[in-house]
């Protein structure tokens, strides 16, 4: 056979191939964005621009019709996407309904919520997977963290249910207690005090019987009758941030109803 001939036949052979190889690639990182959207998420912002200092940017998450605004962590070098942080600092309120816990609010370079639809379409990227990381202060220069090997949520019609993967740290794992496996938030829906999803009915605490964690709370969080973490509750400044029902709560690590100082949410492409 022929060299030409030959080298033909083979490029009809592998163009199939060669196509699927471009499709997947454009699937797993979709840089056919817009001029003002950096990335999918800010892990792909750091990989595509290796020098981006941590700050605000758009984001638009493969199958995201529109792009979003988030704070980037580039510290470490990761490219670390913040969906959550309470500092007190904005006295920014987070009891909020259903539609404003969908949404988001706050402002992304100071406290905020990024909003569950955002959430949502960030870790269920195909061909990606998130890790968790939680930061959190006390008001005694502490800190301590909290690592999940995965993190997403559902969708809507599932109430953006949680779920995570193995912990590691030394805050403790919150999010699955200590108690008994009721209060295991893994597994479970978001409420809100108009969208109740908590499993109460009722939870009893101290011979007091609630029907709704949020309310009790002030929160929007995925309770589970109710477990020990909330860090969607009231801020409470130093001196006055023991003893309340409603604060900012990781129980594993700080117990007696202490309210932090900082928390932080983010997640990172693995």
């Amino acid at each position: 056979m022929q060299p030409v001939v030959l080298f033909l036949n083979i490029a009809l052979f592998l163009g199939p191939c060669l196509q699927s190889m471009c499709s997947t690639e454009k699937v797993l990182e979709n840089v056919n964005l817009p001029t003002n959207v950096k990335g999918n998420d800010c892990t792909h912002i750091k990989k595509r621009f290796p020098d981006t200092p941590s700050g605000v940017y758009l984001i638009q998450p493969i199958g995201k019709s529109r792009p979003f605004q988030v704070f980037c962590d580039m510290k470490d070098g990761k490219g670390w996407t913040i969906f959550q942080v309470r500092n007190g600092l904005d006295s920014l309120n987070y009891n909020k309904g259903w539609a404003a816990y969908k949404k988001g609010f706050g402002k992304s370079n100071r406290e905020h919520w990024l909003g569950l639809e955002n959430i949502y379409s960030l870790t269920n990227q195909a061909n990606k997977t998130f890790k968790l990381r939680v930061n959190l202060k006390d008001f005694e220069n502490g800190s301590a963290y909290a690592e999940y090997s995965e993190f997403r949520i559902d969708n809507g019609k599932n109430n953006y249910r949680l779920h995570l993967g193995s912990y590691s740290g030394n805050a403790g794992d919150a999010f699955r207690g200590s108690g008994p496996p009721t209060e295991d938030q893994n597994g479970h829906m978001f409420s809100t005090y108009d969208q109740d999803n908590d499993g109460c009915t009722p939870c009893i605490f101290d011979d007091t019987a609630i029907e709704s964690c949020s309310e009790m709370f002030s929160s929007g969080w995925w309770f589970s009758q109710c477990g020990m973490a909330d860090l969607n509750g009231i801020w409470h400044p130093k001196d006055n941030n023991v003893g309340w029902t409603s604060g900012i709560h990781w129980k594993t690590w700080k117990q007696l109803s202490y309210s932090l100082k900082f928390c932080e949410l983010k997640v990172v492409s693995v």
